[in-house]
């Protein structure tokens, strides 16, 4: 019996290779994860690793050797992603299915023969077990240490000091009110950058606008350059420079940006107005799901299609299916996004504030333009933003779709109401080798912001209004506040350190020449 139990103890390494992946993930993205998001990965990965080795166990009858093989396929499973990653970066200058096929083979050709060795093995291969436990048990200890001596950034999330607070006006009165759509088309560039860099011709959606009423501003920019960073600003009214105070210029910490989002101003403002909040899930970790919101709509499959479990596909075997494997969930999420932002207004009698952030003409690059689905050529997401055809396609379909949304909302609504067109950021052609140009600022800054207002009054929007003070210039016209409006300003950082700015707004309105030696030091 006892040598049974040490038997045991010493086959155990296969849970150690099915942890070792999802701690891995959580300790390099410590900025985006908390230790609760790992608990269902944690316990599918070790369920796929036991059901592994009970099925080679009924085959073969040998815990020891079956452990082995367990242990094999899990390491090359899980490191396929990064052998692969090493591999066309020195060979290859895009991934397609060839390349991974052939690499795959290979995987799946050292998995047959060594495990082949392994059951034909006359030794025990009791020591080659231990010193594989010893090896399991050895890999975890750097995740665990770097987890275990990161401050508690999670408390961020939770601590509501952070959340700098404000004053607004209640009121009871909310007849008349009119419904608020604010849609946020994730990577929409203005016309300038689609003219220019992707020889695209948006003048038919432009003329569609005008002839509604629109308002189109001649330049639009985002205040940030990345999604985490504007969709907060926006939501929140407010410049959110003060973060780098909070978190370090250095970090990479999103969790008080993202508690900023679930806990968003504008939100607590038409709230206050008699106001229904209603989000819709976008697939991304902070706008999948908004607390603020009354309802939350078109969330499915929240544990399978987690971030972290995409992740840990990202860097394994099933790195080639990554984008099929999501393709279904993502579909039907954006088809239920447009299908409730287009009908919600007959469903709710009371006002409605409406936010979307639709992952539009983002890709990956499943549209047509006409609507048609598509296979991306290429197998990963990685280098889908340099793909012109595929994005200006998805952009028509985009087009297409929140036209029809347009039409009937502004056709069947009672009382007109409030649309608001805006994209978090601009595309990135000129990016190239983490090497930070003025051309790729210009690009990455360069957004849309098109607006429709029930009375059509734009004087205050023609002055040179931002997205900064939009939402303020609405809750004040609309909603009874009293906000005070602010300078306009505009700030890069890169992905590297997010919370350290250069202010571009020179640059973005005056065309005057910045340094981008700050970021490429």
């Amino acid at each position: 019996m006892k040598q049974e139990i040490k038997q045991l103890l010493f086959s155990s390494h296969p849970f150690l290779f099915a942890i070792f992946p999802t701690l891995t993930v959580l300790s390099e993205n410590l900025h985006l994860l908390l230790p609760t998001d790992i608990v269902f990965p944690l316990l599918l990965f070790v369920g796929i690793a036991i059901s592994i080795w009970i099925i080679l166990f009924l085959i073969f009858r040998n815990l020891v050797k079956t452990s082995l093989i367990t242990s094999l396929s899990l390491f090359l499973f899980f490191a396929y992603g990064h052998f692969s990653s090493i591999i066309y970066d020195l060979f290859f200058q895009e991934t397609t299915f060839k390349e991974h096929l052939i690499l795959l083979s290979i995987f799946f050709v050292v998995i047959v023969v060594i495990s082949r060795y392994i059951i034909k093995s006359k030794h025990t291969l009791h020591n080659i077990s231990l010193i594989t436990t010893i090896i399991g048990v050895s890999i975890l200890i750097l995740p665990l240490v770097v987890i275990a001596g990161q401050p508690s950034e999670e408390n961020y999330l939770f601590n509501e000091e952070n959340i700098t607070d404000f004053d607004y006006h209640e009121s009871s009165e909310s007849s008349h009110l009119p419904d608020i759509y604010l849609i946020v088309l994730d990577s929409y560039p203005n016309e300038k950058i689609l003219n220019e860099l992707f020889d695209f011709n948006n003048s038919d959606f432009i003329s569609f606008l005008s002839s509604k009423n629109f308002f189109i501003p001649e330049n639009s920019f985002a205040h940030y350059h990345t999604s985490f960073l504007t969709i907060t600003s926006l939501l929140n009214m407010d410049y959110i420079n003060h973060l780098t105070n909070d978190v370090g210029v250095d970090s990479k910490n999103r969790f008080i940006a993202y508690k900023m989002i679930d806990q968003n101003k504008i939100m607590k403002i038409t709230k206050s107005q008699g106001y229904v909040n209603i989000n819709i899930d976008s697939g991304w970790e902070a706008t999948r799901y908004i607390s603020s919101a009354d309802l939350n709509l078109c969330g499915k499959n929240q544990f399978l299609n987690s971030q972290t479990v995409v992740m840990m596909i990202k860097n394994s075997m099933l790195n080639p299916i990554y984008v099929k494997i999501f393709e279904s969930d993502y579909r039907d999420r954006i088809n239920c996004s447009f299908d409730s932002i287009s009908n919600i207004q007959e469903e709710i009698e009371q006002p409605v504030f409406v936010f979307g952030h639709i992952f539009l003409p983002h890709g990956p690059y499943y549209w047509g333009s006409d609507g048609e689905y598509n296979i991306p050529e290429k197998a990963t997401l990685e280098g889908f933003h340099k793909d012109k055809k595929g994005f200006t396609d998805q952009l028509q379909f985009t087009n297409k779709k929140v036209k029809q949304f347009i039409t009937k909302v502004l056709d069947e609504s009672e009382t007109p109401p409030i649309i608001i067109l805006f994209s978090d950021h601009g595309t990135m052609l000129n990016f190239d080798n983490d090497v930070i140009t003025e051309d790729y600022i210009f690009e990455r800054m360069s957004n849309i912001m098109y607006v429709y207002l029930p009375d059509q009054n734009y004087n205050l929007l023609e002055n040179g209004f931002s997205h900064i003070n939009l939402l303020r210039m609405i809750s004040n016209s609309y909603l009874d506040q009293k906000l005070p409006y602010l300078e306009q300003k505009y700030y890069f950082s890169d992905d590297k350190k997010p919370y350290r700015w250069l202010d571009v707004t020179d640059f973005l309105l005056k065309n005057k020449q910045i340094e981008t030696s700050f970021f490429n030091e």
